[in-house]
């Protein structure tokens, strides 16, 4: 099953202390949306704002739906759930948090679907899952409050899956753990949302270096970007390294001693041209991945992850997207999406960034795309798309940006000189 993102929100969760909707439905169809059982939806979104004012937070609320799903049913009995509300407010910290997805479905049990859950530190309040027909048409899969569980379309073991699911346990969880086709395909499927961060690039390198070892169409396009995105690298390959590790080893009773050891690592080493007296190129030297600039190093980290996405028709998050990178780097991954020859399966990409250059692209981008986070003076973050304000889609949207017309920029006193 392939999902599509329609819609996130999150609910005094965090900086959010009233609902905040992330909506990837564009108002027309043009070349930066695809349809999907109806819905006019887009390939890519920016999340621009200062500082601390959300926009982490928001992938931070996703990151807690999917685990939620994906883990729920292996938490321990009366096990603390991750209450993490609003404190800014009296009002707000005995609240559950919330959390909302709705998503197209391709393939399997294809349609739209609502789910929805929120919690207190010790118990599932609600969930809810709904499936929406074309029409509109609303069935009830699950409607939950408490141990107050209601089922339909769930088969025959209905009755076995409500007993299994305890308060501090999501029922779709239970149900995909206990094998019911219909939660495993939604469970599955939700294995292909991905959150990563630009501030730890570094965790998907191995992906990245894996595929580029083991897969020789990965490894061609890999080199291709690389290519195309100007790093002067001819060529690659990988090495079994030994690298040192040290290793506690008991000798007696409440003693241990340090014991060197060699263990096996791969790296990746790229290929850079040397050139002759006239200029000619005749040969290549090598540098390992670790050699590299970190800008390098951070593109090659994503890369991994990228083109996955873009083969499989992933949807992809990526916080502080412009993290050591260039700007036109970022509007090329940004590309790499909004194609339709390298993004043939619809994948979307969906990031935060300081990077206002992507708003300055005046023919290339509309405001469907650009969402903004700021705080009140209260401390609440609020989550506000372009599209709201009354301007032309040719406008100069950076410019407009850093003039302070759509907020979402940073109040920071002068400087005395």
């Amino acid at each position: 099953m392939q999902i599509s993102l329609i819609e996130f929100s999150v609910e005094n969760f965090s900086v959010f202390k009233e609902k905040a909707t992330l909506s990837m439905v564009a108002r027309k169809n043009d070349n930066h949306t695809f349809e999907s059982n109806g819905e006019n939806l887009l390939k890519t979104s920016f999340i621009y704002g200062p500082n601390a004012s959300g926009k982490t937070s928001l992938l931070d609320a996703f990151v807690n739906l999917k685990t939620g799903i994906l883990f729920s049913s292996n938490m321990k009995e009366n096990s603390e759930l991750p209450y993490n509300p609003f404190l800014a407010s009296e009002n707000t910290k005995t609240k559950p948090v919330w959390f909302e997805l709705v998503f197209s479905a391709l393939g399997d049990h294809a349609g739209i679907y609502r789910y929805s859950f929120s919690f207190l530190p010790d118990h599932i309040v609600t969930e809810n899952f709904t499936k929406i027909s074309i029409t509109g048409v609303e069935e009830q899969l699950i409607s939950r409050t408490g141990q107050d569980i209601i089922l339909s379309g769930w088969g025959d073991d209905v009755q076995i899956l409500r007993d299994k699911a305890r308060k501090e346990t999501l029922f779709l969880s239970v149900a995909a753990q206990f094998n019911n086709k219909l939660a495993l395909s939604f469970v599955e499927a939700l294995k292909n949302v991905n959150i990563i961060s630009g501030v730890t690039y570094a965790t998907y390198q191995q992906f990245t270096i894996k595929k580029f070892k083991d897969d020789p169409l990965y490894k061609e396009s890999i080199l291709k970007y690389l290519k195309t995105a100007d790093f002067c690298i001819s060529g690659g390959r990988t090495k079994e390294i030994d690298i040192p590790s040290l290793e506690n080893v008991k000798d007696e009773p409440d003693m241990f001693s340090a014991v060197k050891r060699m263990i096996k690592h791969t790296a990746l080493f790229f290929e850079h041209p040397v050139f002759g007296k006239n200029n000619e190129p005749v040969g290549v030297f090598e540098l390992s991945l670790e050699e590299e600039s970190t800008g390098t190093q951070n593109f090659l980290s994503m890369l991994g992850p990228i083109i996955n996405t873009l083969e499989t028709g992933k949807v992809l998050a990526i916080d502080e997207f412009d993290n050591s990178l260039h700007p036109l780097l970022t509007k090329f991954i940004v590309d790499l999406f909004e194609s339709s020859e390298t993004n043939k399966h619809n994948a979307q990409l969906v990031v935060t960034t300081h990077d206002t250059s992507l708003l300055s692209y005046r023919d290339d981008f509309i405001k469907d795309q650009f969402w903004f986070t700021d705080k009140d003076e209260f401390g609440s973050a609020r989550l506000f798309s372009l599209a709201e304000f009354d301007i032309r889609n040719d406008t100069e949207f950076a410019k407009k940006y850093l003039e302070g017309r759509f907020g979402a920029l940073p109040f920071i006193g002068s400087v005395k000189k």
